[in-house]
């Protein structure tokens, strides 16, 4: 029995390896698209100065970016009509997760844009 498991093991690790990849260089955070334009994000540029996946996924406790496993995205759960969790749909600085999270950073690392078309970008 123990050498089943050995050999089930041996082989699930490949699987296991590419389970998750590195987080995508750029992503468009576009949930509030019918509020506000987009938001282009490069996780390239900030996980040279978060330590971890949680400084933003605050699911991801010590995750890296070099981690085997993917951080959550933000949306499930923060998108949720029904959700008891704030939303991102709330365009208010003091209540939606993005706003605070990125403009308490970018206030408290004194870097980054805090202003709204800093961030939601309009198409030409």
């Amino acid at each position: 029995m123990r050498s089943l498991l050995l050999a089930v093991s041996i082989l699930a690790l490949p699987a296991i390896d590419t389970l998750a990849s590195p987080p995508p260089e750029k992503v468009v955070i576009d949930a509030a698209a019918k509020k506000q334009p987009p938001v282009p994000f490069s996780h390239q540029k900030h996980t040279k100065y978060a330590k971890s996946c949680d400084w933003c996924h605050h699911d991801a406790k010590g995750l890296t970016a070099d981690a085997k496993v993917a951080a959550k995205k933000c949306s499930p759960c923060h998108l949720d009509p029904k959700g008891k969790v704030p939303g991102m749909r709330e365009m208010s600085p003091t209540a939606n997760p993005f706003h605070k999270a990125c403009i308490g950073c970018h206030k408290e690392q004194k870097k980054g844009p805090t202003g709204c078309t800093a961030c939601h970008v309009k198409k030409k």
